[in-house]
């Protein structure tokens, strides 16, 4: 119902302002990400604005909702357009396809707001090997964002029932898993970066906190030492959310409250965001 999800967009952004009011007051910088796009998700998870027309248009005019109202703003530093999208059907002949879509948008986007940097996501949840079939939007001050989960019977075991007990570094589904082996899993990400000097944003990554030992700590050390290593900008997923993912909590997933003393995760993230400069 799209007059309903204008009146939630309202409200959203409504919120989101005064987040953005302490982001500026606390020099932090913030992705505006469209995490529900209008229409939602078709039951195989492609994105319903890909196939009917209408939808589409709304996520345009919900994006130029935003550029107009959050132009300039100091505490912004990106529009990110959608997340995680997924295509398994191709769109209707004729009409764009999810990349298209999202070029789509980033045109109207720049039309009301040239400079603020703008974020694109690859197909079937963000993931590396969507980039082995893109190419750089024609999209001045474009960024590419990737999600990074894998293995992902490590990083989510317990999640959904899953199996727990999985170690990194270790074998995990009969290949061996280690900083090598994540690193061969982003080459699609590298490799597009080097061929077109393109700007990488890790947008999500994470380990969940009940892995055992120190698993999670190393797994987190090994993905930020790379992406440091290729210049790429990263956020950790997530900050006072869901528990499953805190830094604040120990091992035990059936303990909700936060550690008294700072887990090693934590102080992994403190050493690194210690670097940041003040905007």
């Amino acid at each position: 119902d799209l007059a309903k999800y204008d009146a939630w967009l309202d409200a959203e952004l409504d919120d989101l302002e005064k987040a953005l009011e302490a982001c500026k007051k606390y020099g932090i910088l913030a992705v505006i990400d469209l995490h529900s796009p209008p229409g939602g998700r078709m039951p195989n998870r492609d994105l319903v604005l890909i196939h009917e027309a209408k939808y589409l248009d709304a996520f345009v005019a919900s994006w130029q909702k935003i550029a107009r109202r959050f132009k300039g703003h100091p505490a912004v530093w990106a529009y990110d357009l959608v997340n995680e999208p997924v295509q398994n059907l191709p769109p209707a002949e004729g009409k764009p396809d999810y990349w298209q879509a999202q070029i789509l948008v980033a045109k109207a986007v720049r039309a009301i707001d040239p400079d603020t940097p703008i974020v694109f996501e690859v197909d079937h949840w963000d993931g590396a090997e969507g980039f082995r079939y893109i190419e750089p939007a024609p999209i001045p001050r474009a960024i590419y964002q990737v999600h990074m989960y894998h293995p992902g019977p490590f990083t989510h075991q317990g999640v959904h029932g899953s199996p727990t007990g999985v170690v990194y570094p270790g074998p995990i589904g009969g290949t061996l898993a280690d900083k090598e082996a994540l690193r061969r899993h982003l080459s699609p990400v590298r490799e597009f970066q080097l061929a077109y000097n393109a700007h990488i944003y890790v947008g999500e990554f994470s380990a969940i906190r009940w892995a055992p030992g120190d698993s999670a700590y190393q797994y987190l050390r090994d993905c930020i030492e790379i992406f440091e290593e290729y210049g790429w900008d990263w956020s950790y997923h997530a900050f006072r959310e869901w528990d499953g993912w805190s830094l604040e909590h120990g091992p035990d997933p059936k303990d909700r409250n936060r550690t008294p003393t700072p887990t090693d995760r934590l102080q992994l993230m403190l050493g690194w965001f210690a670097k940041n400069q003040k905007p």
